[in-house]
This record gives C-alpha cells, structure tokens and sequence, in this order.
C-alpha cells in the first residue's frame, strides 16, 4: 500500500533474467492525489460519482505521467529485496519499465441511472456491426486494408457477453480490445486495453505512455462517435413513470398515479380510446357507460364520486384536459 498510489503490487522473476511485474492503478493516484489536494469527492470502482471541483481533478489527472510510475518503482526497489545486488547496479544494471497492457477509460455519469439498463441494452442491439472493418477504421482512426499483400493483419470482431446479468460490448482489433458496459447501474464504461503498443507504431517503453493515453482516450470518444441508436429508448421509459407515479400540486396534495396492471386503469385508457376521434368529448356519464363492461360490472355501480376521482387522476397526468365552461372532457 502507497501513500500515493494505493493498492499496487510489484512481482520478481525468480529465475533469469530475474524480470519484474509492476501493476498500478491510476485511477486509485488521482484519488489519494484529490485527497491530499482537499477536494470533495464521492468514489466510483475505477472512477469518480462526482467531484466538487471538476476542473482542479481533470488537471490533477492530466498531471499523472511516466515519472510518477518510475518514482513508485524506485522507491519500493530500495525497500523490497530483489534479485538485483547494489554490486550489479553499481556495474550499470538496473529495471527498466516498458508497458504491457495499459488500460484507459471514460466514465460517464448518467443524471437518470434507472434509464441506463433500457439505453445500453438498446446500444447493444443497434452495434453490433462495430467490430467490422470500416467500422473499426472510424474508431482507431486508420485505414484498414482487407486485401492483397498490405492487408492489415488482426481479427475484427463484435462480442456481446452476458455475465451474470450485466451484459458487455466488446470490439477487438489486433491485440487492442474496447470493451463497454453499464456500471454499477450508475454509469456508462468505455474503456479500452492496449495489450501491444507497437500495434500503434510505439515501442513498450514506459516514456511513450502520455502518447498512448491520446490513442486510448480519442478511441473511446470514437466509439461513441460511432455508435448510433435506432430511436431513444428513454422517451417511452421516462413517459411510463410520469404516468405510474403520483404527483404533488402546488398546494400539496397528492394525486395518485395510473398503476401499471391495475384493472381499473387499464379499463380508462381502454374507453378513452373511444372517444380519441370525437371533436365534443365526453362526459363524466359517457365514461361510466363504456367502463362498467370493461370492469364487468354495470354503470350504476360506479358513483360519479369515483368517476370524477379517477378524471381528475387524468387531468392531473396530462392524458385528458377539460373543455372551458363546460362539464365535458
């Protein structure tokens, strides 16, 4: 545990040449680093809920660089044993960081979180077409050559995996995977894992980092530049639970909603669908008419008590409004 970075571990070879593992979390510096800087956060797994200076943590991730990973290894090889002897590093051997798989992410808060399931699920069912090739030349931002001697090697690929019930995108290219997903019913996660930095035209040494941290960013965006959705499935989300819930007027009093899978509402919106097409309405009379069947019970045992109960549960949801100076609907 660092006082600086967290949670990290750092594994030695034991066999020739004695190579090292380094993994780090940067995510976990920007936190300790927001801490120290007297910013009010709330946490999010690998990431921010929300910030109260927005601006100050985005500069104090920017910041994050290479040096930071080099003076986290250097400061823990002086503590831990490790087969390097200080004879072998007065003789000019020493650790050298090169980057493996890096990972780079975009959280994306959602002001609705309870939307979020029904719009990822409708991401899902709209790309999966983002794995082809002309696709993934739009996210990588390069040209992909499919035939003849330059074809550009690798597999592209669309995955929809389903673990548990959090359902994932995945779109592979090369040794670079994007993988996407509704997180902590919270948030939208895009993050990218770059397992080979020379598929970029990069060697794997740790000073090209700030250049493949652009890659991984501007791919993410990508992607969401890519993807598209069929129609917006959080209208017809966000109009159900105007209908369902109740509502407060202004004086305080509160109006029931028209609960899904109650009989007697499924009933008005069934009768007043009779008189959609009527220019001159209907009355409270007229509703109680055509109810009653639907209800299997007669007109007259529903009170116009009820009847005006329940028309002014529609008036108050916006599905019906009053004809001025008159007693029709």
């Amino acid at each position: 545990m660092d006082a600086d970075f967290g949670p990290f571990f750092l594994k030695f070879s034991t066999y020739f040449p004695y190579t090292a593992k380094l993994c780090v979390n940067g995510n976990e510096w920007a936190k300790r680093q927001a801490a120290k800087a007297e910013i009010g956060f709330e946490a999010l797994d690998n990431g921010f809920a929300a910030v109260e200076d927005v601006e100050a943590l985005q500069r104090i991730c920017d910041s994050f660089g290479p040096e930071h990973i080099e003076a986290l290894l250097r400061t823990w090889l002086a503590i831990l044993p490790h087969p390097v002897t200080p004879e072998d590093q007065d003789a000019g051997y020493r650790y050298e960081l090169s980057i493996l798989p890096a990972e780079f992410s975009l959280t994306q808060m959602l002001d609705r979180p309870v939307f979020g399931r029904i719009f990822f699920e409708q991401v899902l069912h709209d790309n999966l077409d983002i794995g082809r090739p002309d696709q993934i030349g739009l996210v990588f931002d390069r040209r992909i050559i499919r035939k003849g001697r330059r074809a550009t090697p690798g597999q592209f690929r669309t995955r929809v995996i389903t673990e548990g019930v959090i359902p994932s995108l995945h779109v592979d290219d090369k040794n670079t995977k994007i993988k996407q997903y509704h997180k902590e019913g919270r948030a939208l996660r895009t993050e990218i894992t770059i397992n080979d930095t020379r598929d970029f035209g990069l060697s794997k040494r740790l000073t090209n980092l700030t250049a493949l941290r652009q890659i991984g960013f501007s791919a993410n965006r990508r992607l969401l530049g890519v993807q598209h959705l069929s129609h917006d499935p959080l209208r017809g989300a966000q109009a159900f639970t105007d209908l369902t819930a109740p509502i407060i007027t202004n004086d305080g009093t509160r109006i029931p909603g028209l609960r899904f899978g109650d009989p007697r509402v499924h009933a008005l919106l069934q009768a007043l669908l009779i008189y959609r097409l009527l220019p001159h309405g209907f009355t409270n009379r007229d509703l109680r008419t055509h109810i009653a069947p639907l209800l299997g019970t007669t007109p007259k045992d529903i009170t116009a008590g009820k009847m005006t109960h329940d028309l002014r549960r529609l008036r108050a949801h916006g599905v019906i409004e009053r004809i001025p100076k008159t007693r029709r609907y």
